[in-house]
């Protein structure tokens, strides 16, 4: 049946992918989001119960593809299960009618009651598209703007002071390492509820760090790669930015990352999961200022996404980087979650 929805398979994984490559993203840069080698086995290394809606054309093509990622969420305190809904791709020659209700339904039918989506400020087309009321659709809740930072991690100096320790975490920490986070993470709306950190794909105990004081945490971060199964590609980049790669040896000394090169597969760490005791500034300046230090001789940039209304968001207004805004909503099937508004939200930029 034509523009009828069908759940994805491996053997689909690569047609899916050629979707996905087909366009970038607007604006200075122009970034292509993929997923090799194969798009289905990408999202199941996020979540083994990540679920992908697709739509063949009468010659079986794939003319449409989204994805849900389930995962745990705390919400006023609690663990509530939520799906990231994204990938949402329509091959370019396809000028067919979509069935929006028949990939709510697919969704819904995950019973998660909840799910996020994120758009690119810029894209309003996206975004004018499913903000737009419809009886089968819920309402689209506005979480937060939203912040991605590309930061060099040669601007940091800052030497740990004396009676503080900065390390990675060995497996004996394990257990005190997720305490902390649970107290912490609990604090915000939205925050990744973690039953063990190396339960993420391409995530290891030892890209997690801590910063001491006589053995209590101050903070915790972690440097996710995730190029085993997500990458960025630049394309190209707007006329201004062409003109300031040519300059590049200025604009790092001034502390900005180096411009890559067009069609460049880019190789960096996000810095996942970072929390400090009770959101203390000092200690998120002080970690920040060694984990870059540590990483600097291996990468040449990284990466952290935060919400505009978080506290810790001063800290990186700061710092001199390359950065781009999203819009994050939420959709709520049950109407069940009527979250405090006046906690504060912390939304993990590796899972988007």
């Amino acid at each position: 049946m034509i523009n009828k929805i069908e759940e994805a398979c491996l053997e689909d994984g690569v047609e899916m992918l050629e979707i996905i490559e087909s366009e970038a993203s607007k604006g200075n840069i122009e970034l292509i989001y993929t997923r090799r080698t194969n798009a289905f086995e990408s999202y199941k290394k996020e979540s083994k119960d990540s679920k992908i809606a697709i739509i063949r054309d009468k010659k079986g093509k794939i003319v449409f593809q989204a994805a849900c990622v389930p995962g745990s969420y705390h919400v006023d305190g609690k663990s509530v299960l939520a799906g990231y809904v994204g990938g949402i791709r329509k091959r370019n020659d396809y000028n067919g009618v979509i069935n929006w209700k028949n990939v709510a339904d697919f969704f819904e039918k995950q019973d998660l009651g909840l799910y996020l989506c994120s758009f690119l400020s810029d894209n309003e087309a996206a975004e004018k598209m499913f903000y737009k009321k419809r009886s089968f659709f819920p309402e689209l809740i506005p979480l937060c703007d939203y912040t991605t930072y590309i930061i060099n991690p040669k601007i940091f100096t800052k030497v740990c002071p004396e009676g503080l320790t900065f390390r990675s975490i060995k497996s004996d920490d394990l257990e005190y390492v997720h305490e902390f986070l649970k107290r912490e993470m609990m604090k915000y709306n939205f925050s990744t509820a973690i039953n063990n950190i190396t339960d993420f794909y391409g995530l290891n105990i030892d890209d997690c760090y801590v910063l001491e004081k006589r053995g209590e945490i101050l903070a915790f971060g972690a440097l996710w790669n995730q190029k085993g199964f997500k990458q960025y590609i630049v394309k190209g980049y707007s006329r201004t930015l062409k003109t300031i790669q040519k300059f590049s040896f200025v604009t790092n000394l001034l502390g900005y990352i180096d411009i890559p090169e067009e069609g460049k597969e880019l190789d960096f760490p996000m810095l996942s999961f970072f929390y400090s005791k009770d959101g203390n500034m000092e200690y998120y300046n002080l970690f920040i200022n060694q984990i870059a230090q540590s990483m600097r001789k291996k990468y040449k940039m990284f990466v952290i996404g935060i919400c505009d209304d978080d506290p810790a968001d001063k800290l990186y207004k700061k710092i001199r980087t390359i950065n781009f805004k999203s819009k994050i909503y939420c959709a709520d099937f049950k109407d069940e979650f009527n979250f405090d508004p006046a906690r504060p939200r912390r939304i993990e930029c590796g899972l988007l």
